[in-house]
């Protein structure tokens, strides 16, 4: 279950970048880099969490693959949960920003 919402959530995101005709990164070392800090800094927290029992992972929901003390699903977390946020974040900003935009040329004219 755990997999299908990750699934679902990358899937929505780049659905957004294609409706929306825009990317997060300007290169593809932006976008590895960027990628790569989410991902050491979620891993981390989550790893040291899991470590001090502050979270569990109890075996419903998850595939049953882990790597080292989390399962797969928590690294895929960690790559696909702040590309969906910052991407929502983006149409968001745009859709309102544009709004804005419309408005003060109603109240100019």
């Amino acid at each position: 279950m755990y997999l299908a919402m990750l699934i679902a959530f990358f899937a929505f995101a780049v659905w957004l970048e294609w409706r929306y005709r825009f990317t997060l990164y300007g290169t593809r070392r932006e976008r590895l880099l960027i990628t790569l800090i989410f991902f050491i800094i979620g891993v981390s927290w989550d790893s040291f969490a899991t470590i001090h029992r502050t979270w569990i992972y109890p075996g419903d929901g998850l595939i049953g693959i882990w790597i080292g003390v989390l399962p797969l699903e928590e690294y895929l977390f960690s790559l696909i949960v702040p590309f969906w946020i910052l991407t929502v974040y983006r149409v968001l900003d745009n859709k309102l920003s544009e709004a804005s935009m419309r408005r003060k040329q109603g109240t100019e004219a």
